[in-house]
């Protein structure tokens, strides 16, 4: 799909849903490498540089083809070998992790270069200036081309809202991050999940976005009416609800992380007290 000249936005498979991104070229350079193996190997051959927004596994999964091509990777963190990203995203369960993201997404270790927040990366006659978003990772960055097109990368605009599941990952900075991208004065913005959508259409999702922050607080306080344990907010998936039975393991980490760092919040605003093992609301 065409955006503008020399700009083309690539539909991952199963439209972009996770598992898999979709991705933008940009002249000679194609953002992110999580619509597909197959998709990657073959666009791989039409461009020189891949740039990552941040080394997720469905943002980076197709990453070392470019490593055999011979072709420049560009990431915001470039401590990229397999193992080390499982410790840092999910150490409980590194292994399994590890398993998942190379026989379900097709990720491997690779190598890359290191671009700086805040940077412009010439792309043909195009230039992509990357915009740090702090809380979904410590890596994540936006992209905004020839100061129009806005590369949203995790602030996908999915029903789902955001995600905060790693133990690097901070709800608040996330928020504060998504209000500053509403004052960037862009015209078409491309959601790594989601799709196309116009200024008018993006500002309207990203408040839809950052109301789910306030949502999960208000669903964590209702379940705290009597005293819980953090395992058993987790068994109520308050923030996931219905989880894929082979990837449980993995989902309750993750959102019990999410509903640890909420409860956090909650405890530091006087909301929450913890009482032995288990959180009551106030």
């Amino acid at each position: 799909m065409k955006l503008a000249d020399g700009i083309y936005f690539v539909e991952g498979k199963n439209k972009g849903k996770y598992p898999y991104c979709n991705s933008l070229i940009v002249g000679n350079v194609i953002i992110d490498a999580g619509c597909g193996i197959d998709i990657v190997r073959e666009l791989s051959q039409k461009v020189d540089i891949l740039l990552l927004t941040h080394t997720h596994p469905d943002h980076a999964a197709g990453a070392w083809i470019f490593n055999e091509t011979g072709k420049k990777v560009l990431s915001p963190d470039v401590e990229t070998e397999i193992e080390t990203l499982a410790k840092r995203f999910a150490p409980p369960l590194a292994e399994k992790w590890m398993k998942v993201v190379s026989e379900v997404m097709g990720l491997r270790s690779f190598k890359a270069e290191k671009y700086e927040s805040g940077e412009v990366i010439r792309a043909s006659n195009h230039e992509i200036e990357a915009i740090k978003v702090e809380g979904h990772t410590r890596d994540m960055h936006v992209f905004l081309i020839d100061g129009k097109i806005l590369f949203g990368a995790d602030v996908d605009l999915t029903k789902f809202g955001p995600w905060y599941g790693n133990p690097e990952s901070d709800p608040e900075k996330f928020e504060k991050s998504v209000r500053k991208l509403e004052t960037l004065d862009f015209e078409v913005y491309v959601s790594s999940h989601e799709g196309v959508f116009s200024r008018e259409e993006a500002l309207k999702k990203l408040e839809e976005f950052v109301s789910h922050f306030k949502k999960r607080e208000e669903k964590i306080l209702e379940a705290l009416r009597t005293p819980k344990s953090l395992e058993e907010l987790v068994k109520l998936s308050l923030i996931y609800g219905r989880k894929n039975s082979l990837f449980k393991d993995l989902l309750d980490y993750f959102e019990g992380n999410m509903i640890k760092k909420h409860l956090e919040i909650l405890m530091r605003k006087g909301k929450v007290a913890k009482v032995g093992e288990k959180f009551v609301k106030n």
